[in-house]
């Protein structure tokens, strides 16, 4: 099986939007198995109601999102989750709840996140073990 790919919400909306920043990704991310955490697809269905797009659109985003396996909530990732926020907030350097469920998600699965928000997930890196991709910029 492909190496399975864990992308942050904002590398996932450039994908969908084919906006120019998702140009880095495109050649990191081909033949890899794409996934989202179940947070990201929450976030990507909030910004459908925050802009008012009509269905036409939200139906392309909806079926946009079958190319991904979606990480779904279990114990083990509410556990990862809780020792990412303590760690964060131990060390002085807190990190957002959204942010601390897609890095969870990342180290539960042992998988490779792949974000252009790098200094969101810097703490959960450098703290944690987070494995982060990064893009060279476009």
């Amino acid at each position: 099986m492909n190496e399975t790919l864990l992308l942050d919400t904002d590398v996932a909306s450039f994908l969908f939007k084919n906006s120019p920043h998702a140009k880095p990704f495109r050649p990191l991310i081909k033949g890899k198995r794409l996934a989202l955490a179940f947070v990201s697809v929450a976030e990507l269905f909030k910004w459908t109601l925050k802009r008012r797009w009509g269905p036409r659109k939200t139906e392309q985003l909806e079926t946009a999102l079958h190319r991904y396996v979606v990480i779904p909530y279990d114990r083990d990732l509410a556990w990862a989750w809780a020792g990412v926020v303590a760690t964060c907030e131990d060390a002085g350097k807190p990190i957002a709840p959204s942010d601390a469920w897609v890095a969870a998600a990342a180290l539960r699965h042992d998988v490779v996140l792949a974000t252009n928000n790098l200094k969101h997930f810097d703490a959960a890196e450098s703290l944690c073990g987070l494995k982060l991709l990064r893009a060279q910029p476009a």
